[in-house]
This record gives structure tokens, C-alpha cells and sequence, in this order.
């Protein structure tokens, strides 16, 4: 049975693209928009991994990984954004309970993640 991924990006052209590539990959990848409806789902779908933009248009995906992290403290979550942060920053949102950081780009790094942070 293929793990299922939560991806939570509010590019809809993105999360086509990454959805179709996990999804190529074996992965089953369920896609949401925002960080309501990605909590509204979590439980339902019992997702494996949660795949998370950190700029939501307009809300912070950090704040949803602090909560998801507060209720469901063993599921992976990648943080995957386009924006470039500093270091500092960085480790901080390690230490606050993201399995990884990785910038938007590159899709065998993107594989290489999900592989990585799924048991």
C-alpha cells in the first residue's frame, strides 16, 4: 500500500505538479489549499507526511506545523518553500519539529526528502 502524503500549498498549479510527481513516485498524495482544510483533513486521511508551504497566501504554515506538531507529535513534516531564509532561521524551525527544510526546485530532492523522512 503506497504511504499517503498531505501536501498544503496554495499554488494550485504547484501542487499539481508535485502531486502528479509523488503520486509517479508511489506515493499517494492528497492536496489541500490551506492550512483549514489541511486540518480539517489530517485526521481523516492519517496521513504518513505532511508536505508543507510555509506562506499560505496570507496564513504561516509554520503555525500549522507548530499545531500539527502539538496534536499528532510523530508525523514527518517537510517544510517546502520558495522563499529563501536564513540559517538561523532555519534551525530554528528544526528544533520547533520540521523533519526538513527544502526549497522549491529540484524534484529529485524533493524524492529524496519524502523518502527520507517516511519510516
Amino acid at each position: 500500500m503506497a504511504k499517503k502524503v498531505l501536501f498544503v500549498d496554495d499554488d494550485k498549479n504547484w501542487r499539481l505538479i508535485v502531486e502528479t510527481f509523488l503520486r509517479d513516485s508511489g506515493y499517494d498524495v492528497v492536496s489541500v489549499c490551506d492550512a483549514g482544510e489541511a486540518l480539517l483533513r489530517i485526521d481523516s486521511i492519517k496521513p504518513a507526511l505532511i508536505l508543507l508551504d510555509l506562506d499560505l497566501g496570507g496564513e504561516n504554515g509554520l503555525m500549522l506545523m507548530k499545531f500539527v506538531k502539538q496534536t499528532h507529535p510523530d508525523l514527518p513534516v517537510i517544510l517546502y518553500t520558495g522563499l529563501e531564509h536564513e540559517d538561523q532561521f532555519v534551525q530554528r524551525m528544526l528544533q520547533q519539529g520540521a523533519s526538513q527544510y527544502l526549497r522549491k526546485g529540484g524534484m529529485a530532492q524533493l524524492l529524496a526528502a519524502v523518502r527520507n523522512a517516511l519510516p
